[in-house]
């Protein structure tokens, strides 16, 4: 192997990375990225977490603006390996097309299609969800699957310790199809069923406020797929404020850690405590 290219933007790619640059220690690894971006309240202009983690391990990177412009650095380069994981761009076909592209998607597929696995796992009460890997297609999530792994999510799960234990899965995964499968040259690909697969979209600002009106497992599940960020909220007292942790005490949801608006996240019981007295309770 002379050069591999990786693709990835969010937090939970840097694994795969760090793996890729341990396994292929000889070869040179080249990262894809999208381009900086603002974040926080500030605004601040800053590269990705994929993109800061290269940098501080010197490897090479870009940030191309379009499809044309990553076909053309693609072609310019020509990796012997093409590894995506959670980029934000639908790779041109002309790439998926001349090149062995493999993509880690964060759930069992064909089930969770689209951009918000993680979330939708969550949001339904799944007893488990996974990494799979599959050689890309001109589709979304539909290449043939290479290799699946998957892992239990407890209830006490959300969705930064539930994309914890999926980023550590999907480096472990990869590594044992790349190192096993891919090297012996004993690679199987099986399609996918397109009448078991469902989607998922992208979250909306829409999707966070809660009807405590519904089912409690509806608004356990947002609750959990939203925490800690950007957080599931209710209004009260005329402002925002968020449920980050609940459970379930005798067919009631109960919060447990809240965070009001403008405020730090913090105890349920505290918020009560520094609300005037009359006031009702949220929940």
């Amino acid at each position: 192997m002379k050069s591999v290219m990786y693709m990835g933007t969010p937090k939970i790619a840097i694994p795969s990375l760090e793996m890729l640059t341990t396994l292929y220690s000889d070869a040179t690894i080249t990262v894809i990225s999208r381009p900086d971006a603002p974040v926080g309240r500030g605004k601040k202009v800053r590269p990705s977490e994929v993109k800061q983690w290269a940098i501080d391990k010197k490897l090479t990177t870009y940030t191309p603006e379009s499809k044309q412009a990553l076909a053309e650095l693609v072609e310019q380069l020509s990796p012997d390996l093409i590894v995506v994981m959670a980029y934000g761009m639908i790779i041109p076909k002309s790439i998926i097309d001349n090149y062995f592209c493999i993509n880690s998607h964060a759930s069992i597929l064909p089930q969770y299609r689209g951009a918000s696995p993680i979330q939708a796992s969550l949001l339904n009460n799944d007893p488990e969800t996974g990494i799979t890997l599959i050689r890309m297609n001109e589709k979304m999530d539909e290449g043939d699957i290479l290799a699946i792994q998957t892992v239990p999510i407890t209830q006490t799960d959300n969705y930064s310790s539930l994309t914890d234990k999926l980023q550590t899965l999907a480096a472990e995964t990869l590594h044992t199809f790349l190192a096993n499968d891919y090297a012996n040259q004993t690679v199987k690909a099986s399609p996918q069923s397109n009448e078991a697969a469902s989607y998922c979209k992208k979250i909306s600002k829409d999707d966070l406020q809660l009807d405590l009106s519904n089912d409690i497992s509806i608004s356990l599940g947002k609750i959990r797929a939203f925490s800690p960020k950007p957080g599931a909220y209710i209004m009260h007292n005329d402002k925002r404020l968020k449920l980050l942790a609940a459970t379930v005490e005798e067919n009631q949801l109960v919060p447990t850690t809240v965070q009001p608006e403008g405020k730090q996240a913090m105890p349920y019981s505290a918020y009560l405590n520094g609300q005037p007295k009359g006031t009702s309770p949220p929940c």
